[in-house]
């Protein structure tokens, strides 16, 4: 399976939490703080992203609206399950979530295009709804979308009803029992 990387990074749990609080993070040797020898990657499938790095349209509420492919190579040792998180800054500051996914199996290492059944969809940032919210925003200029994948040593104390697990719920949820993440960033400017 071909894959390409898109500004990819991997962190360890101070990097977790160096993002949390200022939204920075770049630790020079991931693999050295947190004791990994696996590499930890998270990327689009070829094809779902040009070399740009610009989201394309079907992904997009211009478009299909439909999830894009990801894929991940690795995984820390004691990987229990995996989150996902799908965030944009606007311009008030706030972050606003796209896709909230948990209670990913550790040994899902893809998921498709428009994927579903896989994990549990917890509730976005506009209108609640359970699953992937496409990239519709308001405003002229290009905006940064950020997929980031949390590998998890043991499954996170969540409310039962998915509709309650906010990306700011599951953010805080997963903070004690992170052991790394990979992201990356792509951005889109609407028509």
């Amino acid at each position: 399976m071909l894959r390409r990387r898109v500004a990819l990074s991997a962190v360890g749990v101070l990097g977790v939490l160096g993002l949390l609080g200022c939204g920075i993070f770049a630790p020079s040797n991931p693999a050295a703080s947190t004791g990994l020898s696996v590499p930890f990657t998270l990327s689009l499938e070829r094809g779902a992203a040009p070399d740009d790095g610009i989201l394309p349209v079907e992904y997009t509420c211009d478009g299909a609206g439909v999830s894009p492919p990801l894929a991940r190579d690795g995984a820390p040792r004691g990987t229990k399950e995996f989150a996902l998180l799908m965030t944009t800054l606007p311009g008030d500051g706030t972050t606003k979530w796209n896709w909230v996914l948990y209670r990913i199996p550790s040994a899902t290492t893809s998921l498709e295009r428009g994927t579903t059944g896989v994990g549990v969809s917890g509730a976005g940032s506009h209108g609640g709804t359970l699953g992937y919210e496409p990239p519709c925003s308001h405003g002229p200029g290009p905006k940064a979308y950020t997929f980031t994948l949390y590998a998890l040593s043991e499954p996170p104390v969540l409310p039962n009803d998915p509709r309650e697990v906010t990306g700011d719920v599951l953010t805080r949820a997963i903070l004690p029992v992170t052991v790394q993440t990979a992201s990356f960033t792509v951005s889109y400017t609407r028509p």
